[in-house]
């Protein structure tokens, strides 16, 4: 029932004229789209990398190589399915690992600095008259 209005004559015109200047402008393009890659740190390195350190986050890889958390997660999660690294602490939100030769010498030391323990030694015991 409605409906736009015509427009008047010298609202046609401008209108036409604009059209006839449209297709001589020329339109910018819409923002080129990338597609993702995502390119991988070798394991070599990353293992290099986190054996310097004492322990290794996903937040920690991520940040040095320049990849996603998840990526990072996915490749400590690789690292300690081979056992190069050893998961220490660990819930579905943060996983905390070391590399498996810093875990074994800890223990190595600490069995190296406690004193050899007696043999058992046969306790006397007093009866009283």
């Amino acid at each position: 029932m409605g409906g736009p209005k015509k427009p008047t004559l010298s609202q046609a015109e401008k209108k036409q004229m604009k059209q006839q200047q449209k297709p001589s402008e020329k339109k910018e393009s819409a923002p080129q789209k990338y597609t993702g890659s995502i390119t991988l740190p070798e394991e070599r390195d990353v293992l290099n990398y986190i054996r310097s350190m004492k322990y290794a986050t996903p937040y920690l890889i991520s940040e040095k190589y320049g990849i996603r958390l998840s990526v990072a997660k996915n490749l400590l999660n690789s690292l300690a399915s081979k056992g190069l690294l050893v998961p220490i602490v660990g819930d579905n939100r943060l996983r905390i690992f070391a590399p498996a030769q810093a875990v074994a010498e800890p223990a190595k030391a600490s069995e190296a600095a406690k004193p050899p323990e007696p043999a058992e030694a046969k306790t006397k015991s007093k009866k009283k008259k």
